[in-house]
């Protein structure tokens, strides 16, 4: 199981286009703190699936992608059209 399953379902749920996220509320849903990378470097909320373990699987299988990082801050994903 992906360990940001718990970010996937959350998004899942959420009835709203745009749904933007303080790096401490992704880490409230996670149960888990964030790599430091994930809060300085854009690159790692890329929207591509690199292996099994890629937290993009996260927003991607909700049909979601990231649009917009607020290094430091926030990741605002988007509801992707089909």
């Amino acid at each position: 199981m992906n360990k940001y399953k718990q970010l996937e379902q959350f998004l899942y749920v959420q009835k709203s286009t745009k749904v933007t996220l303080a790096f401490e509320q992704i880490e409230e849903i996670l149960g888990f703190p964030l790599p430091k990378i994930a809060k300085t470097q854009c690159q790692w909320w890329s929207n591509t699936i690199s292996d099994s373990g890629s937290p993009a699987i996260a927003w991607l299988k909700t049909f979601r992608r990231v649009s917009h990082v607020e290094p430091g801050k926030s990741v605002t994903f988007i509801r992707s059209v089909i």
